[in-house]
């Protein structure tokens, strides 16, 4: 019993023991040329991407996606600013989540399914042997499992695969 709780006490201590050890980011200075995501009064209530054509005290000039022409924002109106720090992908988080999902349903579905083998010619040349195949709900249950973890992991893999920004909280550059 002592060590079960024990053992529960770390559990509980790791999430804060992790978060308590993290570095603050320092906060990247914004240049002409960087890729930006910011929230101004003029954008609405979305936050707008686009790459920083010039940057002085007073204004920003932003040019979205393949337009040529940039867009001045005060930087008196600018709420929020952030910056690219380039790309990744989201693969290991969704095989995991692909896996739990997967294993979960199929353990189910294989669990719901499941019908007793039957024999319908037990005078033939084999008789009643069943060699392949599950021979309980808890067996089916368990190669379901397999069977959905696999697929769920090479779908959430491939989900996974789209390529995403990194942003971190950013100053202008050029005062």
């Amino acid at each position: 019993m002592r060590f079960t709780s024990t053992l529960f006490a770390f559990a509980l201590m790791t999430p804060v023991i992790g978060t308590s050890q993290a570095v603050p980011m320092a906060e990247t200075r914004v240049d002409a040329g960087s890729r930006v995501r910011i929230a101004a009064p003029v954008f609405g209530t979305e936050r707008k991407v686009g790459t920083v054509v010039s940057v002085t005290s007073d204004t920003l000039v932003l040019r979205h996606g393949a337009s040529l022409a940039g867009q001045s924002v005060a930087t008196s109106d600018i709420t929020a600013l952030e910056i690219s720090k380039g790309t990744h992908s989201r693969k290991a988080k969704g095989a995991l989540w692909g896996t739990l999902l997967g294993a979960g349903t199929g353990a189910v579905l294989g669990y719901a399914l499941y019908k007793e083998p039957k024999c319908n010619n037990p005078d033939g040349f084999f008789g009643c042997i069943v060699i392949l195949g599950p021979t309980s709900a808890g067996e089916n249950a368990v190669w379901s499992g397999v069977g959905g973890a696999i697929i769920g992991a090479i779908t959430g893999t491939l989900f996974g695969m789209r390529r995403v920004d990194t942003w971190v909280p950013a100053t202008l550059g050029a005062r």
